[in-house]
């Protein structure tokens, strides 16, 4: 059984307020994010998803084939 003092004990992480920054946790663990983005680049981020998505279609190679 998990010793639901220990659960509550975990320290918190503090939101950042940085543009293009996020925390994510995953359990234990919280991971801190960057995110940049090109100014000069003329492809959104749905394109670039789409074109993720696409390109890892066709290659055969997705999460799911390993």
């Amino acid at each position: 059984m998990t010793n639901m003092a220990a659960i509550k004990s975990v320290p918190t992480v503090a939101k950042s307020r940085e543009a293009g920054a996020f925390t994510k946790r995953i359990g234990y663990t919280v991971y801190r994010v960057g995110v940049h983005f090109s100014d000069t680049s003329t492809e959104t981020a749905k394109d670039k998803i789409l074109r993720l998505v696409r390109t890892e279609a066709e290659s055969g190679e997705g999460a799911i084939n390993q």
